[in-house]
């Protein structure tokens, strides 16, 4: 008889699946094994990723997933997958940033499960840079600032409230500090005096401002010290910064925590009213 035939309700919850899966695991055949151990290993990536991705990871056919889906006693894959969304709607373990976009079960009405999806991404997205950061980089980046006659500082779109925050944050420690004027049109100007016991900190992430890459450029070609907040060494800042501090972006994703970002600008500001 096959098992699967007398499991009647599926696993409602997360806990319930893992103890389901736990008990299943041994009958299991080794293609749905391998399943089982990656959903208990990496249940993130099984709530954020598509069926066609977490088949390729695990080198296996979108089919053998829903196999493995009814096998616990859900319609399809998305059913179970839904399992694996909740777990992380609930804040209950660590998560990354794209619960809400991709939760496709939410009411657009429910606005405190709008809010626990966002509170989770803060916290996973916090959790993943404490790992990651370089606190090496940072400390040089600390110490560039630290003997900076002058720090300019650039931002746009999604970075310009880090930048807001950073100029905030060195205004109240009493440095002096200049945030850029794209708006007005006089960033450009404002480069253009920066000194060579200058910064430039500059913030971007994708999709990049080009006005923000070409001031950047601008500081770069004259010789002047940058500093870049950005996603990765592809980025076009990374190669034009005296140091380059990386912060991961996804860019699938509409709207990202800035939460990193923020924990990082507050360390620096903090460093440097220790002098």
């Amino acid at each position: 008889m096959n098992l699967s035939s007398q499991i009647v309700d599926p696993p409602e919850t997360f806990d319930a699946l893992r103890q389901r899966i736990r008990d299943r695991f041994v009958s299991l055949s080794p293609h749905l094994q391998r399943i089982a151990r990656e959903s208990l290993e990496e249940p993130n990536s099984f709530a954020l990723n598509t069926t066609p991705v977490i088949a390729a990871a695990l080198d296996i056919q979108p089919s053998t997933l829903i196999r493995f889906a009814k096998e616990f006693g859900y319609a399809g894959f998305s059913d179970l997958q839904r399992v694996f969304r909740q777990r992380l709607i609930e804040g209950k373990v660590e998560v990354r940033d794209q619960v809400l976009d991709r939760d496709d079960s939410r009411s657009p009405s429910d606005v405190s499960t709008s809010f626990q999806a966002c509170v989770a991404a803060h916290v996973g997205a916090l959790h993943d840079f404490a790992k990651t950061c370089d606190i090496e980089t940072l400390a040089a980046a600390v110490h560039l600032l630290r003997g900076a006659r002058q720090i300019y500082i650039a931002g746009l779109r999604r970075s310009r409230p880090i930048a807001e925050y950073l100029h905030y944050g060195l205004l109240r420690s009493e440095r002096s500090c200049t945030l850029l004027d794209f708006a007005g049109g006089m960033a450009g100007p404002q480069i253009a005096t920066l000194g060579p016991d200058d910064v430039l900190f500059a913030i971007s992430f994708p999709p990049y401002s080009q006005l923000l890459v070409d001031v950047v450029l601008d500081a770069h070609v004259s010789g002047r010290r940058v500093i870049a907040l950005t996603d990765s060494v592809s980025s076009p800042l990374a190669n034009m910064a005296e140091i380059a501090l990386f912060i991961p972006s996804d860019v699938t994703s509409q709207f990202q925590p800035i939460s990193p970002a923020v924990a990082l600008v507050q360390t620096l500001v903090t460093e440097l009213t220790r002098e």
